[in-house]
C-alpha cells in the first residue's frame, strides 16, 4: 500500500514539476519551422504533355515545371478560329456590297435630279418666251386667237414646271434620307459584327485558357511531391506536384496555456536552431491563437504526457539556415511598445 502512495507522489510530482517548467519559461518555448506549400493542379481534366521537373529539383520563379494538353479546347479554338474567319469574310463582301449599290444608286439618284433640273430649265425659258410673245401680241386684236392658244400653252408649261419641280424636291429629299441612313447605318450594331466580337470574345477566353496549361513555377524554391507521370491523366482539382520554398518562411509555436497572456502579436523574439544555439535569427510574432490546442508530441518535455497551449504564429526571414520540420526554439527579446 505504501509503494502505491510512492508511485502516486511521484507522478504528481513529475506532473508538477512539468507545469511549472512550463510556468517559469513565459517568455521560452518551441516551434516548428515550416513553409507554405504551393499546389499546382487546374481546374479542368487534363493531360500531363510533359514534365520539365523532378522531386527535390530546385526552380526559379517563373520556370517552365509542367506542360499539360486538353485535346478538347485546341478542338474548340480551332472551331471558333474558322467560324471568326467565315463571319469576317462575310462581312467584307457584305460591305464591299453595300458600298457598290449605295453608289451605284446615289449616282441614279443625282442624274435623275440633274435631269430634272435640265428640264425644268428648258421649260422654264419657253415659258419665258411665251409670256414675252402674249405681251408683243397683246396689241393686235387680230392675233387674239393665236394669243389664247399661247396662254393655254404657257399655263401648261407652267403645270409641267411645277410638276417636275415637286419631282425634285422628292428626289432631293430621298437621296439625303439615303445618305442620312447609311451614316446611322454606321454608327449602330450589325448582326455579322455582333457575331465577330461575339466569337472572338470567347477565342480570348479559351487562348488564355490554353496558355494556362503551360504551368509555370509562382516562386523560387524547392519541387516537392510529384504525382503523375507524362501521359497520365489528371481529374479535375487534383494535385499534379507541389512547390515549396527552399527555407522555412514562418513558425509555428506552442505556449503553455497559463502563460500564453506573455506573449502578443508585434512582440520581437529570437529564433535558435534546438540540434545548434549558433543558428539564430530574429523574427516576428504575426499571430496568436484564440483557442487552445494540444502540443504536438515533438515538443512536449515527455511525450506520454499530454501539454495544452495556444499556437503562435512567427514570420522570420527566408534568408535563414533551418531545414524545413526542424524544432527551434524561440524567445521573447523585446515586447510591443
Amino acid at each position: 500500500m505504501k509503494r502505491y502512495y510512492v508511485v502516486c507522489i511521484g507522478i504528481g510530482a513529475v506532473l508538477t514539476g512539468i507545469t511549472l517548467s512550463y510556468r517559469n519559461e513565459p517568455t521560452k518555448f518551441y516551434g516548428i519551422a515550416d513553409t507554405k506549400e504551393t499546389i499546382m493542379n487546374s481546374e479542368e481534366g487534363v493531360e500531363i504533355k510533359k514534365l520539365c521537373v523532378v522531386q527535390g529539383q530546385a526552380v526559379k520563379a517563373g520556370d517552365t515545371i509542367a506542360v499539360l494538353d486538353q485535346p478538347e479546347l485546341a478542338i474548340r479554338i480551332n472551331e471558333i478560329e474558322n467560324t471568326l474567319e467565315e463571319y469576317r469574310k462575310l462581312l467584307k463582301y457584305q460591305t464591299r456590297m453595300n458600298d457598290a449599290d449605295r453608289r451605284q444608286y446615289q449616282a441614279e439618284q443625282k442624274e435623275k435630279i440633274n435631269e430634272i433640273k435640265t428640264e425644268i430649265s428648258e421649260l422654264e425659258a419657253q415659258y419665258a418666251r411665251n409670256v414675252k410673245l402674249v405681251d408683243e401680241l397683246g396689241s393686235l386684236r387680230r392675233e387674239k386667237k393665236m394669243i389664247a392658244e399661247i396662254e393655254d400653252g404657257t399655263n401648261t408649261l407652267l403645270e409641267q414646271i411645277n410638276g417636275l419641280k415637286r419631282q425634285l424636291e422628292a428626289a432631293e429629299y430621298t437621296l439625303n434620307v439615303d445618305i442620312n441612313r447609311q451614316k446611322l447605318l454606321k454608327n449602330t450594331d450589325d448582326p455579322t459584327q455582333s457575331q465577330i466580337r461575339r466569337y472572338t470574345r470567347e477565342l480570348e477566353l479559351l487562348q488564355e485558357q490554353q496558355r494556362q496549361l503551360i504551368k509555370t513555377a509562382p516562386i523560387s524554391g524547392m519541387i516537392g511531391m510529384v504525382k503523375f507521370k507524362e501521359g497520365e491523366k489528371v481529374s479535375p482539382f487534383d494535385t499534379i506536384l507541389t512547390l515549396h520554398a527552399a527555407a522555412p518562411s514562418y513558425v509555428k509555436g506552442y505556449i503553455h496555456e497559463n502563460v500564453y497572456s506573455h506573449v502578443t502579436v508585434g512582440d520581437t523574439v529570437e529564433v535558435q536552431s534546438f540540434a545548434d544555439a549558433k543558428q539564430g535569427i530574429k523574427g516576428e510574432v504575426v499571430g496568436v491563437g484564440s483557442r487552445i490546442v494540444e502540443y504536438p508530441e515533438r515538443l512536449r518535455k515527455r511525450q506520454d504526457i499530454p501539454v495544452w497551449g495556444r499556437e503562435v504564429l512567427l514570420k522570420i526571414p527566408e534568408n535563414n539556415s533551418f531545414l524545413l520540420g526542424e524544432k527551434v526554439l524561440i524567445s521573447v527579446i523585446e515586447k510591443k511598445k
